[in-house]
Parts: C-alpha cells; structure tokens; sequence
C-alpha cells in the first residue's frame, strides 16, 4: 500500500473519537514478530506484555511504548500511546496512521498519513 510520500507501510489504523490507542490484528502481530527483534514475539505472548521503540517519523521523537495483551486478549499499544502520542499530538479521533518496522534500527515507525482536516466527508 503506498501513500505519502510513496513511502510503504506495513499497515494503518484508524483512530477514532471513542478510542484512540492502537490494536493489532493477528497480521499486524505476525508482521511485527517477524522484524523486530525475535525476544519481542516471545516475552509479549509469554508475559502478555512487552516493551519496544517506537519512532515517530513527524516528530523525530522515540518512544518506548508497552505492547499490551488487552482484557479481551487483543495486543495494541494503549495507554502509553494515549498520553504520550495521541494527546500531545492533539488527536481529534479520524487520524489514519501509517506504521512499518524500521530494519536497521527494529523500530516500529509511524507517521499520520491523513488528519481529520484532509479526510473531511471520507469514508472509513
């Protein structure tokens, strides 16, 4: 899938007014445990957590964020991400975020390819 810049990304998601954290579907985790560092794969289904860096391809800013085994076993990133992304970056909620993993550095990048001001009458 191509968009900004004609960079590739891996996957998007959606955020919307109601949620604003991150879930990955089985795709998204196997896309993930495949190129990031191979401990990832084996703490997150251990333990149901773990941590990894996060690249903010707008900003320049790294994290590390928990990626986290939900209530209903879903993996996405929540409240990190919440805090220290989505509310400091002022999400409205209708943001489409563009994430691929980084293979030199293992980081999981992103990068907002769409803000609710570009999107207005689109449909999800």
């Amino acid at each position: 899938m191509s968009w900004k810049g004609e960079r590739e990304f891996a996957f998007v998601k959606w955020l919307t007014k109601d949620f604003k954290g991150v879930r990955f579907v089985g795709s998204d985790l196997k896309y993930l445990y495949e190129k990031m560092d191979p401990v990832v794969a084996v703490i997150a289904e251990r333990e149901g957590e773990v941590m990894i860096p996060i690249w903010d391809l707008d900003t320049g800013a790294n994290y590390l964020f928990k990626l986290k085994k939900d209530t209903n076993g879903v993996f996405g990133l929540y409240e990190d991400w919440i805090e220290r992304v989505a509310k400091r970056r002022g999400f409205q909620g209708n943001e489409l975020i563009g994430f691929y993993v980084n293979q030199v550095t293992l980081e999981l990048t992103f990068t907002v390819i769409n803000t609710p001001n570009n999107v207005a009458g689109s449909s999800k």
